[in-house]
Parts: structure tokens; C-alpha cells; sequence
């Protein structure tokens, strides 16, 4: 690029367009940021799931108080993943954020993975707050209470978030104008030089922010950047989503269930349940995902949608002064929830790149920011073969190809130590430097789904004691625990 970088134009107005607007005004207040959106590209809209580095990026880098964001969309607290997988025999594991092969383990003669490959039920805090259907707040009953700071993710509802979003980005002095954009007008160095607009408006940046979901207006329409496809790794490629008016406890953490041709999730909101049967269109019609999904969920009908996908991610997200943010420059399968935390892990790589160059990235920093983005796309699908490889929860057609045909690339390497010695330290030396998930993401989904490892001995007495009087312990650290509404109620009345 090699120009100074003073007006930002962003084609979207969904949650990637607006997370870019505000994070990009916020950390450059001298930049003339203008937003484009279109009524005739809606957000997808379905109940959105984060991990738990999307709350951190929110109120920490980008200071928006936790009340001030509370009070206006109401997120519920989101401890991990209870997934419905793995063996037939074992109902669920969690897969939490609280780091449980980590804990203190000083009551322990090992380290808590060893355990957990024997059993992993409420190995940490969280776990066991999930299985009780509880917030990460505590209350001891005299109106003082904490928050359990281990890192919880949110369920946010999109439309909520949207608005508060627009509201921001609008104080921060983000110039929002609803128009179409047409095509755009590149330069002979293959820069977008303005976006072709209707009424023939002609928009003019240094920098152009790809917004535009699926379609990839500026990076694949106008730019022909390349689609590296993960679709013979990761075999989903359709989901049927609908709502339920809420008419049960709300849970603080997704389910991930086994279906017949994918899974099935369920994100708590406030208000409403949001449900989504992702599966496999090879394996089954929409009409018999449809019938699966009903016979499960046959209250959640409320806006009964179907939503194609294609898992990859482009060669780049970002060319010459065209940055693509959200599902415009990559899309996996969302098993875990890692829509929301690459939108703003991408605009995040952006904006260190655009303050370590003083806004005149060069064409090495930008192929370095790339790379990185890339090796985070990549690592996300080959987490998420560890998912289908290994789940043997049901014995359906899908399930049997997902077990012969996934591959799992480069944690290949990390499964074959695994089954060799089991939980060892020398696994972290196989787990990218960067890691979206770390070590206690991968130790949970091979233990979780009881990947067998090679002479595993069962628990002796004294070990099933010390691990038994640990959990109680861990439980104890629990009181004052409240489920999710009394949270609410609680922080309504203090705040």
C-alpha cells in the first residue's frame, strides 16, 4: 500500500462491519470511517456463541463497560461447550473455558489431565456450574457478589447486538449511510480506487473494508482472491435454523448434540432458544433434516430457515488496501463457535498492523498479518476433525464416513502421542504458538470422546480418592452459586 491511511470505507452493516467501524474509530479517532449497509443483506440472524476471548475484546481493548453492555442486550454467560458426543455410554462431557487441565493441582500426586482420562465429569469450577445449570456469579447471601473471572464467553442475540453496535459506532463519529454497492474501480496497481454505488456515487478511501458476508463482494467479486476449500475435511455444508420462545431454565453454555448426518445446537438467550441442525447435504435431504430436527425440537419452528455454507477460507484476507472481515474472507463450520472470535481477532490483527506501520502498512507487514490469519483459519479446521474423526455417539452413515474419510492434517502428530502416553507434557510442543483453543481444548475433546490410549491402567483406590476429594473441594469454592435468571434479577436490582 504505502499511503497514509485517513478515510476507511466498510461495505456491511452487520455485526463484522460494525465490530470493525467501532474497533478501528476507537483505537484511530482521526480516521474518517464511513459505513455502507444494504437492507437487502440482512444479517444471517441466528443466536450468535462466542468464546471466551470476544467478552475480553469487548471490555478490555475496546473499554465498553460490562454494565453499560448488559444493560442493553443482556448476553448471557456462556462457561463452555456440553457436548452431547463421544461414546455412547457417557451422556456428555463439557468442554469449558476455565482452563480444567490447568487447576491447582497440589492436593493432586498428578497432574489433572491424568484423571480426566479416566473421568473428566466436573473436573473444574465451570464444569460443575454447568451441570447445575449456573451463572459463573457468585452470592453470599448478604448482597456481595463475584464474578468468576476464568473467562466465560457470551450468547448474544445478533439483532440486539447489532443496534447497540450502530449506537456506538455513531458516537464515536462512524458516518452509517444506507446504499447499494454495485462494483468497484480498481487502479493500475490493482488498489480499489472507489466503490461504484447506485444514483452513480462513487465512494472514495485509502482503505476498504469487505463486510459483505458470503457474497465476498470486494475480495472474491471484484478482487478474484482464491478459495481454499476445507469441504474434504469438514463435511457439513447446510444448517436448518429456528427459535423457541422461551419456556424453560436458561442454560449458561451451548449444547452440541449428535444427529444423524451433524449436530444440533442450542444457544440460551435471554428470551428465546436458538436451535440450528447443521448437517451434511450428501447424507441427507432438507426435508429429512427438517423431520430430524422437528422430532428433537418440535416447538422450535419460529422462523424455520435453511442456511448453505461453504467451510474455507481465502489464500488472503487482506490485498493490496482491501481488508475482508467475517464470513467475506473465511467460513468453518461453527461447532465451536468461532465466528464472533475471528471477526474480531482479524480486525484486532489489523489495527497492531496499522499501529506498528503508523497507518502505512507495507507490503511485507501485510503478507506477516496474512500468514497469521491464515494459520489461525487453518487450526480452527483441524481442531474441528478432532470433533468428527473420533465421535462415536451414534453408528449412522454420516458418523461411519466422518470416522473412516476425516483428515486430520497436522494434529495428526498430537493424536498419535496421545494414544501413545496419553495426557504429556510434551503435547504442548505440538499445539500451534498461536492457538485459538491451547492445550486444554484439545486435552478435552480427545479425553471427552475417550480416545484410546495404549496401556492406560485403570485408577488406583488412593488416586480415585485424591481425585474425588479434589471435585468436593472444587465444589465447595461453588457456594453461593446462582442459575442464570437470579443473576439477572440480582444485577438488574445493583445496577
Amino acid at each position: 500500500m504505502n499511503i497514509d491511511i485517513k478515510r476507511v470505507a466498510i461495505v456491511g452493516g452487520s455485526s463484522a462491519g460494525l465490530l470493525s467501524a467501532v474497533t478501528l474509530k476507537h483505537f484511530f479517532p482521526q480516521l474518517q470511517v464511513l459505513l455502507i449497509y444494504s437492507r437487502k443483506h440482512a444479517a444471517i440472524g441466528v443466536g450468535e456463541s462466542t468464546t471466551a476471548w470476544f467478552p475480553q475484546f469487548l471490555h478490555e481493548h475496546l473499554n465498553i463497560p460490562q454494565e453499560e453492555f448488559y444493560k442493553s442486550i443482556w448476553p448471557v454467560w456462556k462457561l463452555g461447550i456440553k457436548f452431547e458426543w463421544g461414546v455412547p455410554n457417557i451422556a456428555h462431557f463439557n468442554y469449558t473455558f476455565d482452563r480444567q487441565f490447568r487447576y491447582d493441582s497440589q492436593s493432586l500426586s498428578k497432574t489433572p489431565g491424568f484423571y480426566c482420562m479416566h473421568d473428566m465429569r466436573q473436573a473444574s469450577r465451570y464444569s460443575i456450574l454447568m451441570d447445575r445449570q449456573h451463572s459463573p456469579l457468585l452470592h453470599d447471601g448478604q448482597g456481595n457478589i463475584k464474578i468468576l473471572a476464568d473467562g466465560f464467553g457470551y450468547h448474544i442475540d445478533v439483532y440486539e447486538f447489532i443496534k447497540y453496535l450502530a449506537m456506538k459506532a455513531s458516537s464515536l463519529g462512524v458516518d452509517i449511510q444506507e446504499m447499494e454497492v454495485i462494483d468497484a474501480k480498481l487502479d493500475e496497481q490493482g488498489n480499489v480506487q472507489y466503490l461504484c454505488c447506485e444514483d452513480d456515487l462513487k465512494i472514495e478511501a485509502d482503505l476498504f473494508i469487505d463486510c459483505s458476508g458470503f457474497k465476498s463482494q470486494l475480495l472474491r467479486g471484484v478482487l478474484k482472491e482464491e478459495f481454499i476449500s476445507f469441504s474434504h475435511r469438514l463435511f457439513c455444508d447446510s444448517a436448518i435454523v429456528g427459535n423457541w420462545k422461551r419456556q424453560s431454565p436458561i442454560f449458561p453454555f451451548t449444547t452440541a448434540t449428535t444427529m444423524n448426518s451433524g449436530w444440533r445446537w442450542r444457544i440460551d438467550l435471554r428470551e428465546r432458544v436458538s436451535f440450528g441442525y447443521v448437517y451434511s447435504s450428501s447424507f441427507c435431504t432438507q426435508d429429512e433434516a427438517i423431520q430430524e430436527y422437528l422430532s428433537l425440537t418440535p416447538e422450535a419452528t419460529d422462523d424455520l430457515r435453511k442456511i448453505s455454507f461453504k467451510s474455507g477460507r481465502y489464500r488472503r484476507f487482506w490485498v493490496n488496501n482491501v481488508v475482508a472481515i467475517g464470513n467475506a474472507s473465511g467460513f468453518v463450520e461453527p461447532l465451536e463457535s468461532t465466528g464472533q472470535h475471528m471477526i474480531v481477532e482479524t480486525i484486532w490483527r489489523v489495527v497492531l498492523a496499522l499501529q506498528d506501520s503508523n497507518l502505512r502498512p507495507t507490503p511485507k507487514l501485510i503478507n506477516a498479518t496474512n500468514q497469521y490469519v491464515a494459520d489461525l483459519w487453518d487450526e480452527i479446521c483441524d481442531f474441528l476433525t478432532l470433533h468428527f474423526k473420533f465421535n462415536r455417539k451414534l453408528d449412522t452413515p454420516f458418523w461411519k464416513y466422518c470416522q473412516e474419510k476425516t483428515d486430520l492434517g497436522s494434529v495428526q502428530n498430537l493424536v498419535e502421542l496421545y494414544q501413545d502416553s496419553g495426557v504429556c507434557r510434551a503435547i504442548a510442543h505440538l499445539i500451534p504458538k498461536s492457538s485459538i483453543f491451547e492445550i486444554d481444548g484439545y486435552l478435552t475433546i480427545l479425553c471427552g470422546q475417550q480416545v484410546p490410549v495404549k496401556h492406560l491402567k485403570p485408577l488406583t483406590e488412593r488416586e480415585s480418592s485424591e481425585w474425588l476429594q479434589y471435585r468436593q473441594t472444587l465444589h465447595k469454592n461453588l457456594e453461593g452459586s446462582l442459575n442464570p435468571q437470579e443473576a439477572f434479577h440480582l444485577l438488574e436490582k445493583i445496577w
